[in-house]
């Protein structure tokens, strides 16, 4: 059966299934996967490589199983209709988008907090300790980690309502089926309601999985108006 995935989807999955396993083994050399995940670029745990390899590690078994039902569950259409390079473009094009718009919204806070939107950089946070994060009186930003694979997967989404908006979904507790082209933006406009509302204790970095469906939405868009042209 997994040999029907097509490849691009396959090895995402494969590389899924790898970096949650480095994540359980690690700690028992005494290695912390935390450098896996990702930080906001203040932060001293930031590393340039948690931009991309955040996009495959995951925050616990239902967080994995989760992402990895959706992303085989439209992933697997989206990269026959678009070929394994652009399936694999799109994907990193979104993880990277999510990435962009998070960041945006870490950095506007710390911004409205300090002034600086790298008060750490600057200097302008009391030394001692690794810097995780912005706390003047009871107002905290956090600057991560972020993990997971929601945002490149929003892409894939809203890659699908285009190509395929009449589509017919399910989604978990809905008992009846909804349109792509309805289901998808609802389920970004709770992240956008979310993301403003700023619930505390809330764990879901809402404007990552925006970011994403805005970078995958775009990329399609551009590139459905060349098919048009050029007939793909």
């Amino acid at each position: 059966m997994f040999n029907h995935i097509p490849p691009g989807l396959r090895n995402i999955v494969i590389v899924i299934v790898l970096v949650g396993m480095a994540q359980i083994a690690l700690p028992n050399v005494g290695i912390d996967p935390i450098n896996l995940y990702l930080f906001y670029p203040d932060s001293d745990w930031f590393k340039p490589w948690q931009l991309i390899s955040h996009m495959f590690a995951h925050g616990g078994f239902t967080h994995f199983l989760f992402n990895v039902i959706a992303l085989v569950s439209f992933g697997g259409i989206i990269e026959y209709k678009l070929g394994t390079r652009r399936f694999l473009i799109l994907y990193f094009l979104s993880g990277l988008g999510a990435v962009l718009l998070h960041f945006a919204s870490v950095g506007y806070e710390v911004w409205q907090l300090t002034g600086s939107l790298f008060p750490n950089a600057e200097g302008l946070l009391p030394s001692g300790g690794m810097v995780a994060g912005v706390r003047i009186g009871e107002k905290v930003v956090s600057y991560g980690p972020m993990l997971g694979a929601s945002g490149a997967i929003y892409g894939v989404m809203a890659a699908f309502a285009f190509f395929y908006p009449d589509e017919e979904m399910v989604f978990m507790f809905i008992p009846y089926p909804i349109k792509a082209k309805y289901l998808v933006p609802i389920i970004v406009g709770l992240d956008l309601v979310f993301g403003f509302t700023n619930i505390e204790g809330d764990p879901i970095a809402h404007f990552a999985h925006l970011g994403g469906a805005i970078a995958g939405y775009l990329t399609v868009r551009i590139w459905f108006r060349k098919w048009v042209r050029n007939k793909w």
